[in-house]
């Protein structure tokens, strides 16, 4: 049995953090913080707010 490890953590769901509030030029630094291995990170709205939202892709 072998185990492996990754450098950063991979979500199974995509995760939603509310940046309605966030100054524009500290988007980077908050997308780069919830990047995960082997994702897709983009902006969505939803009825007036503003996510961050990171999607893992299929491997």
């Amino acid at each position: 049995m072998s185990a492996s490890t990754e450098a950063q953590p991979r979500y199974a769901a995509p995760t939603r953090v509310d940046v309605t509030e966030c100054r524009t030029d500290r988007l980077v630094d908050r997308a780069r913080s919830n990047r995960v291995a082997d994702s897709e990170v983009h902006l969505e709205r939803r009825g007036g707010r503003t996510f961050l939202v990171t999607t893992p892709t299929e491997r």
